[in-house]
């Protein structure tokens, strides 16, 4: 199957035939791609990344027991220790039944605790537990070689332009999520009967 690669900088390259000692192949000697994955496409490669970065962190982090989805919650709780449920939602920006799963299972992990809050009795407060502070430093620093390793060769000019080109996608994103949210409501109290 014709698959392009990644290059240097990024570029589509075609793949080597070696049985030309490593020319590279002709599109007649190579199926063509599917047309239903353009490959070229941005979005394409920034899912693609995504579910790669994520498989690499999944990988690292399993020595210490702890999953990606449960990353950037014991991150929140490492900033400031001893928050809601609904304000640790809203920071990481996941629902509050996303949330609610997540602590589950990092409470069956040993890696927080909850407590009622001393203010207000109807609430709790979520602890990290002695095994999350354990691991805080080198949860911290796989996260910079992960980094790290994940940009190496791209030079640091290029590295910021990246994080900036992807904080706009963010945000570009992000708006067009509540552009679509805003027609699901809308669309949805249209059909309701009155």
């Amino acid at each position: 199957m014709y698959l392009n690669t990644i290059g240097d900088y990024g570029m589509l390259v075609k793949p080597l035939n070696p049985a030309r000692k490593g020319a590279p192949m002709t599109p007649a000697e190579a199926e063509p791609a599917s047309p239903l994955a353009d490959q070229d496409m941005s979005c394409y490669r920034i899912a693609q990344a995504a579910r790669l970065l994520d498989a690499v962190i999944a990988g690292r982090l399993a020595q210490y027991g702890v999953t990606p989805g449960q990353l950037p919650t014991l991150l929140a709780l490492y900033d400031i220790d001893g928050r809601t449920q609904s304000d640790l939602a809203r920071q990481i920006g996941v629902e509050q039944p996303t949330m609610a799963i997540n602590l589950r299972r990092m409470e069956r992990d040993g890696l927080i605790e909850r407590r009622p809050d001393p203010g207000d009795g109807r609430k709790a407060l979520v602890w990290l537990t002695k095994r999350a502070w354990k691991i805080e430093a080198p949860i911290r620093t796989l996260r910079q070689e992960i980094d790290h390793d994940a940009l190496d060769g791209i030079p640091h000019s290029r590295q910021r332009q990246l994080r900036r080109t992807l904080g706009q996608v963010v945000a570009n994103l992000q708006d067009l999520k509540e552009e679509a949210a805003q027609l699901t409501r809308t669309s949805t109290t249209r059909r309701a009967p009155h």
